[in-house]
């Protein structure tokens, strides 16, 4: 699609963030935080090799970070903090070599 960025921050929205978003292959930016959003980050936020940032802290997500991260190589910002998370950080985060900002803090889980 054509679409490129994606805000949808402070909006108090719950459910998951869905697969589907992998189909979104131009997004650029991903901001949804701040929400009340549950489940896990899907594996298929790896097909989003375009993007470059990333920020979904602020909700009730679970889980790991997939490790499906160290395919977005363009990732400047990735934020997960505040969530419930459990888990290690991936060694595939190193493979995001243009990271600048990486807040992973005050996941609980």
């Amino acid at each position: 699609t054509g679409l490129t960025a994606l805000y949808v921050y402070d909006n108090a929205l719950t459910g998951t963030l869905p697969t589907e978003i992998g189909l979104l292959t131009g997004l650029q930016h991903v901001w949804s935080n701040n929400n009340a959003m549950t489940g896990t980050l899907p594996t298929e936020i790896g097909l989003l090799t375009g993007i470059t940032g990333l920020g979904v802290y602020g909700n009730a997500l679970t889980g790991t970070v997939p490790t499906e991260i160290g395919r977005l190589t363009g990732l400047q910002y990735l934020y997960v903090s505040w969530n419930t998370l459990s888990g290690t950080v991936p060694t595939e985060i190193g493979l995001l070599t243009g990271l600048t900002d990486l807040y992973i803090e005050s996941n609980p889980g």
